[in-house]
């Protein structure tokens, strides 16, 4: 008798674990030659920035189709440096592609950046000045950007004022010279009572959007608040918003915009936070998931996935994808690491976990 309610006590435990057991959302790995380090779109495929160590070009470019299908778009460096460098951005605006990397050299080990242009048919690096991105005045850049009128590289550059300035190059009409622009009596300029940080960028039609922190100074209450700038047309007409409901302290980490909507991910008081914008009205999305996050933490961009505007992040070693605009958290399985990077594609929903491309039909996201 004590045997047989011994076994229909397991036997009522395990089938009470097995289907309230959520089997999660279950991505696949996808091979890509090298490590997989930065994602774009390109019209209706996938940019997958690679790195090939050991390779003559390190830096590489992969184009994924929704058919699955893949090929290596041909990258050429011609200098030291760019040969070796680890991809920082990709953006396309699916004819044109321009692409920041970098590597640490030199007797003060700064990032030498490097910058590749071109297509589907292949991207090349395009030689610049030391001047151009280097010396005492140099700060560090943080992304490309390509919109209706030219592309842009974003960073930062010694202010005139104090610190660092947020700082834009443009491309010369050669397609070969960056020129860094003056930042001075515009919003991207520090003050002595707020220094500014970009974090991310992104294209809404012609204008620039770029997502960062401004550490405003008062010797009664010195915080960092989240901020995007927005430029009208190009590097012109910019203007700043502050994030609203910010908390003690926020923080921006990634950025990305599709037709007429932008999201920004980002944290307040070290938990996750979301902000998305239609026009120019910019809101906290309530229901974001308050997952912990550090104020450093790299993020990817929010995405929509199934009409829900989605963050899918690293939680305590655990993947989620959580939806901001219900509060839902959906746990992922297969894949594992720290996401630092996701796009969603045509039918499909790709992410970068620890140099580790995956992904998951957005179907399948429910």
């Amino acid at each position: 008798m004590r045997s047989m309610v011994i076994l229909l006590a397991g036997a009522l435990l395990a089938a009470g674990c097995g289907p309230e057991t959520p089997a999660g959302v279950r991505f696949t790995k996808v091979d890509v030659p090298g490590a997989a380090v930065v994602l774009a779109m390109d019209g209706d495929a996938l940019l997958v920035g690679t790195r090939r160590d050991g390779a003559q070009v390190v830096p590489g470019l992969v184009r994924r189709g929704n058919d699955g299908s893949v090929r290596e778009i041909p990258v050429t460096s011609v200098s030291p440096y760019g040969a070796v460098a680890k991809w920082y951005s990709i953006d396309s605006d699916g004819r044109r592609i321009v692409g920041l990397g970098g590597q640490r050299g030199g007797a003060h080990s700064n990032v030498r950046w490097s910058v590749f242009t071109g297509s589907g048919t292949g991207i090349t690096e395009k030689l610049q000045g030391f001047s151009v991105f280097g010396g005492w005045g140099a700060g560090e850049l943080v992304g490309a950007v390509v919109t209706p009128v030219g592309p842009a590289l974003i960073g930062s550059w010694e202010s005139a004022q104090v610190g660092l300035d947020v700082n834009v190059w443009t491309e010369e009409s050669d397609g070969v010279t960056w020129t860094r622009q003056n930042s001075a009596g515009t919003p991207l300029e520090s003050t002595r009572q707020a220094l500014g940080f970009a974090k991310g960028v992104s294209a809404r039609g012609e204008s620039i959007l770029i997502a960062g922190t401004q550490l405003k100074i008062d010797p009664a209450d010195t915080r960092q608040l989240p901020i995007v700038w927005r430029s009208r047309s190009g590097n012109t007409g910019w203007t700043s918003t502050p994030l609203p409901d910010a908390g003690k302290s926020g923080v921006t980490a990634a950025i990305h915009c599709a037709d007429d909507m932008c999201a920004v991910a980002g944290s307040v008081d070290g938990k996750l936070a979301v902000w998305q914008s239609t026009g120019d009205t910019w809101t906290r999305v309530k229901q974001t998931p308050g997952i912990a996050v550090p104020d450093n933490a790299r993020l990817a961009p929010p995405i929509d996935i199934g009409g829900h505007l989605t963050q899918i992040v690293t939680d305590n070693g655990h993947v989620k994808i959580a939806q901001t605009d219900t509060g839902t958290v959906l746990d992922a399985s297969g894949i594992t690491g720290t996401v630092t990077a996701a796009a969603k594609v045509g039918p499909n929903v790709y992410v970068i976990a620890d140099e580790t491309l995956w992904q998951v039909a957005e179907s399948d996201v429910h």
